[in-house]
């Protein structure tokens, strides 16, 4: 694994959290918006989440067994947010890794699919319908970003998947 240092990691981050920002400005605002082809959407997203990847030295390829590659991404991200005097948003990389970790799901799952908004969830949750439950993806990374390690995305997943199994 290659590895890159921290000040340039800090700025990777910033300038991802930009782009990502700009993408999802009107997501965030709790407003519904029109998405004329939500897969194709997530698939954006999830392509940031797998150029941020690579950019620190990790390949994301879409397995199932890259989520907890993903999940290394998420951890470097959150040293970065709690090193941090500025408190930057976090939203916008918590939704392209969502995004990467649904699509994963997605392309692997049979029978899965992504809806927009949710009744408990609200408007732009992206719930991830998958082995019969459903899942807020953007969020867990969110709260893995925040929260640190005992969020971890990847064993979120292998729970899910385990008990959606039986």
């Amino acid at each position: 694994m290659l590895s890159i240092p921290v000040p340039i990691f800090i700025v990777l981050v910033l300038v991802a959290l930009l782009i990502i920002g700009i993408l999802l400005k009107r997501v965030s605002s709790g407003e519904s918006v029109k998405i004329e082809d939500l897969d194709e959407y997530m698939r954006q997203l999830a392509e940031k989440a797998v150029d941020f990847s690579r950019e620190s030295g990790l390949d994301l390829d879409y397995s199932l067994e890259s989520i907890e590659k993903a999940e290394l991404s998420l951890s470097k991200i959150h040293e970065d947010f709690i090193n941090q005097d500025d408190k930057t948003d976090v939203e916008g990389l918590a939704m392209a890794f969502g995004a990467y970790i649904g699509e994963s799901i997605k392309r692997n799952t049979p029978d899965s699919h992504w809806e927009k908004d949710h009744p408990v969830g609200g408007p732009n949750s992206f719930p991830l319908h998958w082995k019969g439950g459903e899942s807020f993806v953007a969020a867990w990374c969110y709260r893995r970003i925040k929260n640190g390690p005992g969020d971890n995305v990847w064993h979120k997943y292998q729970i899910l998947s385990e008990q959606r199994d039986k």
